[in-house]
């Protein structure tokens, strides 16, 4: 099975702000609408290679304040193992920093990977319907199959057609800035040669090393880099095409990467 780079989620801390942030800087971006399994709603900033930035934002900002609250809690670990598995993926997130947050590959079927993965020791969860009504009233839907690792990508396969969810005009593609695509990720892991061969168990994906030694993984033509440190997770994405950046989208995690 081919898995591909599919998106990156960008935790904002609300959706018209991020809309405005990402607007400002060049990007075109596209509305998305809201998901009925978690509280949250989204935008996208689409490219021509077929990635995207998910702009992702709880509905409601009192909810998230009150999220990072209970985050801080001693009972915060005893909430999430009681949550469902889409709760324990996205609360986090969203009781966390604002920024590149998370990021998903596409592939199918998933039915067929969990099975196998299963059978070699992995843990994961789905797959798991998911469903998001567009502010035109069309309803997309999805599975998801979530590692049990937070900072391992999720995975991503349609139901309803991959161009519903993720539009290819070239009037949602196209940027005033040049942005074309996603040529690199970062993923912060504690143990990088350890992460790296499950992963590669995991995906099917062949770990390299680059002339400076990090450790990475190509997936179609955009590079996954594991990086050592902490807090584990997605860290950072870089632009194709985008000379510069404003502070506020580098301080999301976004890099300029102009070539």
């Amino acid at each position: 099975m081919s898995l591909l780079f599919d998106h990156a989620v960008v935790v904002v801390p609300s959706l018209a702000e991020a809309v405005a942030a990402f607007r400002e800087a060049g990007f075109t971006v596209t509305p998305g609408g809201r998901h009925e399994a978690i509280p949250t709603e989204n935008a996208l900033v689409v490219f021509a290679d077929g990635t995207y930035l998910e702009l992702l934002a709880a509905r409601d900002p009192e909810a998230r304040a009150l999220l990072r609250e209970q985050a801080a809690a001693p009972d915060w670990d005893r909430r999430m193992h009681a949550a469902t598995a889409l709760g324990r993926r996205f609360l986090p997130l969203l009781a966390g920093r604002d920024g590149v947050a998370d990021l998903v590959v596409h592939g199918a079927p998933l039915t067929r990977l969990a099975r196998e993965a299963r059978t070699r020791g992995h843990v994961l969860t789905g797959p798991t319907p998911m469903q998001r009504t567009r502010p035109d009233g069309v309803v997309l839907s999805w599975q998801l199959l979530l590692p049990h690792a937070p900072e391992a990508p999720f995975l991503i396969e349609d139901v309803t057609a991959r161009t519903l969810r993720v539009p290819d005009a070239a009037a949602a593609t196209t940027h005033p800035n040049g942005a074309r695509g996603i040529g690199w990720a970062s993923v912060r892991v504690p143990d990088v040669p350890a992460t790296a061969l499950a992963w590669a168990d995991l995906y099917g994906w062949a770990p390299r090393l680059d002339a400076e030694g990090a450790t990475h993984f190509m997936l179609g033509s955009a590079r996954l880099v594991l990086v050592p440190g902490a807090p584990a997770g997605a860290c950072e994405v870089g632009v194709l095409g985008v000379p510069a950046l404003t502070a506020r989208l580098l301080d999301w995690g976004l890099r300029s990467h102009a070539r």
